[in-house]
């Protein structure tokens, strides 16, 4: 069965139609309060394109109450009108095989993992030989067929629009920021 836990590890759930809900709060029935998703432990999931919530909310003011609802895919809430017990246990059984959500605060770099393979960033100053052949031209850049750098000639692979993330292979190189040419 599904273990219970903090809501707002459950969120944000994103709806088929786009819509995402990122945060959940309810008042206290005592003190009138707003007790968010971090005060709540329960289970919370996405099925049908609806999200089933049921969970027991703990708050300041030292009140404890049951949250039974259903949030449609516009953001409203249903009141669940079966016993809380009830919903809860179908809940759980019906979530049971799925995954689990993974708490983002735990999640660490592994320090001793080897970095990605990179290729050679030439800088703006560096002496390059390019061929004459031009094959077009790309955000206003020549791209020529070929470039020679530091004796070794690399060929023309593929150009990399700017503002995006740019990914260079360990034998590749990046020329004028956008162009990246591969060894011959």
């Amino acid at each position: 069965m599904a273990r219970p836990d903090k809501i707002s590890r459950f969120l944000p759930i994103r709806f088929s139609n786009g819509t995402m809900v990122r945060r959940f709060a309810k008042h206290c029935p005592r003190c009138h309060s707003m007790v968010g998703a971090d005060a709540m432990q329960g289970i919370a999931s996405l099925l049908d394109n609806k999200i089933f919530l049921a969970a027991r909310a703990s708050c300041r003011c030292g009140a404890h109450f049951t949250i039974a609802c259903v949030i449609t895919d516009d953001k409203r809430v249903h009141r669940v009108m079966i016993p809380d017990f009830v919903f809860r246990f179908w809940l759980r059984l019906a979530v049971r095989n799925l995954p689990q959500p993974v708490d983002n605060k735990e999640w660490e770099l592994a320090a001793d993992e080897p970095s990605a393979p990179s290729g050679v960033l030439l800088p703006d100053s560096a002496d390059v030989t390019r061929s004459s052949e031009v094959l077009g031209r790309f955000e206003g850049a020549l791209i020529s067929a070929w470039i020679e750098y530091e004796g070794r000639r690399y060929l023309f692979e593929r150009a990399a629009p700017s503002g995006g993330l740019i990914q260079i292979g360990e034998h590749e190189l990046l020329f004028e920021g956008k162009l990246i040419y591969r060894i011959a």
